[in-house]
């Protein structure tokens, strides 16, 4: 085949290949030259296709397009090989990028990058209508009563010498180790309920303050009705 990578395509079992009503044993004699052909192909094999990649082994086939024992009306891409660099590749030639990588022994894929390090890697960006994030230790522990609030003041001095607010990392931390999105929105959760607990002692205060004004505008205007009172007594006499 006139390929710029050497491949063979072996067909299992005495796969039967049906074209325009016709079968043949053989791939090539179905392709224009053995390297292209604008038939109709089907393939009637539960072992599949195998593509060979290896140059210097043209009888090891790594890669498998079958049926899934599993669930046979599912395809299964097949990869026979634990190697980092073996897996499935989709590959735009008109712009020369890799669209997305599948490795076969870690199972992490990348979309937009080949060497994801990660379950998913995405090089770019993501639209999502929902996202959920699985986790634990949610930060409504702040309300028990044993949960020790720090004070103002000591929040004011942690912000003074680190520049950042207590358990959130700094701009430094975040651009070197990235950001975990559970574990920051627990931290921010805790921060907006710690400021609750702010809130709820400085408007305690505030009514505390106000009943004191109340309370003093009311004993005022007792003392002025009582000297009114006896100021009248004494012009009466």
């Amino acid at each position: 085949m006139n390929c710029k990578l050497l491949f063979s395509i072996f067909i299992f079992g005495g796969a039967a290949l049906s074209v325009q009503a016709q079968t043949t044993p053989d791939l090539e004699a179905v392709t224009t030259q053995g390297n292209s052909t604008t038939n109709s192909i089907t393939v009637r094999n539960l072992e599949g296709i195998r593509i060979v990649t290896d140059p210097l082994n043209m009888t090891v086939g790594t890669h498998t397009l079958r049926p899934s024992p599993v669930d046979p009306g599912v395809m299964r891409f097949d990869c026979g090989s634990n190697t980092v660099l073996s897996g499935w590749e989709f590959y735009n030639s008109l712009t020369n990028k890799s669209l997305m990588y599948i490795r076969q022994n870690t199972g992490a894929i990348g979309i937009g990058t080949p060497n994801p390090k990660t379950r998913l890697a995405v090089n770019g960006e993501m639209l999502a209508k929902k996202v959920r994030v699985t986790g634990k230790d949610w930060a409504d522990y702040v309300f028990e009563s044993s949960y020790q609030l720090p004070s103002l003041q000591e929040v004011e001095h942690f912000i003074a010498k680190h520049k950042h607010l207590p358990d959130v990392p700094s701009a430094k931390e975040v651009i070197s180790d990235d950001l975990y999105l559970g574990q920051n929105l627990t931290v921010l959760l805790k921060k907006v309920e710690e400021m609750t607990l702010y809130l709820i002692a400085q408007d305690k205060k505030l009514n505390a303050y106000e009943q004191r004004i109340n309370d003093r505008k009311q004993m005022l205007a007792d003392r002025e009705k009582l000297l009114s009172e006896l100021e009248a007594m004494v012009g009466n006499k």
